[in-house]
Parts: C-alpha cells; structure tokens; sequence
C-alpha cells in the first residue's frame, strides 16, 4: 500500500488531488505522505550534513522532515481559509490530506536531487555554492508540490488565486522555519558541529547573502569598504579595524 501512494505521489497527482477533493479513501494517502517526508526529508539532510562529517549528516537528517511538517502546521490551516474565502470550502481533513500529499511528492523530489546534490558537494561544490544549489533543489520540489496543490483546487481564476495566496504564505514560513532550525550544512570556519545556531538574521538575508559570496562578494569586504569611505568623509586617516583591505 506505501509503494503504491509513492507511486501515486510521482505518477498521478491529478488522482492524488482528486481523492483529496473527493474526501475518499485519505488515510493511505495521508500515512504514505508522511513517510515519503520522513524518508525524503532525511535523506536529504543527510546529505546536506555529509561534507561535515556523520554528525552533522545525523542532525541535518533528523532536522528536515521535521522543519518540513512544522511549516504546514502554521500553512495548512490558512490554506483552508483561503481556500474557503477564494475558492470552494472543502472539509479541513482534505485540505490537510491535500498540504501532505504535496509536501511528500516534494519530498520524493528531494530524494531525487540528494545523490547528485552529494556528487557535486563531493566533488565540485563550495559552501555557498552548495547553499544556492540545495535553494534550487528546494524550488524544484516547490514546483512538484504546487502542481499537486493546482490539481486539488477550484479550476479556473480562483482556484489560481487561492495557489497563488497559499503560496505567499507557505514560503517564509516554510524558509524561516528551517533557517530557526539550521545548520543543516554547515559552516566550514567552524570547529564545533551544533544542533541549533544562534538566532541571526532571516531566511531571505541568508539566501541574498549566500548569492553574493558564491561570486566572491563577502560581507566583509562591504564593512571594509563602508569603513573606508566613512573614514574619506570625516578626514581619518587611522586604518582603524578594517585598515587592511581584504584579501
């Protein structure tokens, strides 16, 4: 019965939508959900936590799937309204049924990127890098699961609109949601593997800031420069702290 939800997850995602709108036969649906996020997620931390050794590989592993199911804890019950303002009411049961099922085929989508995701981190990839690569793996599965989520809405403008709406609200939380629960790779500077990093931040700085420093443009080098021209403007001419420019 699992082989054949996951095959439904990757095969069928109008039958799976249709079930969810039809509130027929969900506990299978919902049970093989979870295990393809349990199985997918972990995986997938896994290998976003290998470069740095089992420990981190153990964490990130453990993380995911539960950073992935704690974001549809806060989004499914908006989807339900949003669904119930926008669309067509539909019982809560199939709107949680629905956020599951798309989230396991995201899921499954990431089991599918993690052996050429650890090839690359193995072989090619840097941090950043490697941070911008798993992003994309990440809107990859997104894509997979908004098909999902289309399929069991309304058709036609609201049912888009409704997506649309569920979808602003999903992505920073589900972003921020794993940003709180981070590393899931890493840091390289830092000896110690910690299960939680301190709070700094957002999701949509890290990202942003990721994006710069994979093309050589790091934080430091903005605080040197910003330190340079304040020091030009008041006639300092102490190098100070950033006095060295950056190598």
């Amino acid at each position: 019965m699992l082989l054949a939800v996951i095959n439904d997850l990757l095969r069928s995602p109008s039958g799976v939508a249709a079930r969810c709108r039809e509130d027929a036969d969900l506990r299978p649906l919902v049970l093989g959900s979870l295990a393809a996020i349990a199985a997918g997620g972990a995986l997938f931390g896994a290998v976003l936590g290998i470069p740095r050794g089992a420990l981190q590989a153990t964490y990130a592993g453990a993380k995911l799937p539960f950073a992935m199911l704690a974001a549809l804890v806060v989004s499914a019950p908006a989807f339900h309204v949003l669904n119930a303002a926008i669309g067509r009411p539909q019982p809560f049961r199939s709107t949680v049924a629905l956020t599951l099922a798309a989230t396991g085929r995201a899921a499954l989508v990431l089991l599918a990127c993690a052996p050429g995701l650890w090839l690359a981190m193995d072989t090619v990839l840097e941090y950043h890098p490697a941070v911008l690569v798993a992003s994309t793996c990440y809107l990859l599965a997104g894509v997979a699961a908004l098909g999902v989520i289309l399929r069991g809405l309304m058709p036609g403008p609201r049912g888009l609109f409704t997506a649309v709406a569920f979808t602003s609200v999903l992505l920073p939380v589900g972003g921020q949601t794993a940003w709180m629960l981070r590393p899931f790779l890493g840091r390289p500077a830092h000896d110690e593997v910690p299960f939680l990093r301190a709070r700094e931040s957002s999701f949509a700085d890290a990202v942003h800031q990721s994006a710069w420093s994979a093309m050589g443009h790091y934080r430091e080098d903005a605080r040197f420069w910003d330190a340079e021209l304040a020091r030009d403007r008041l006639g300092d001419t102490d190098p100070g702290e950033y006095g060295r420019a950056p190598r």
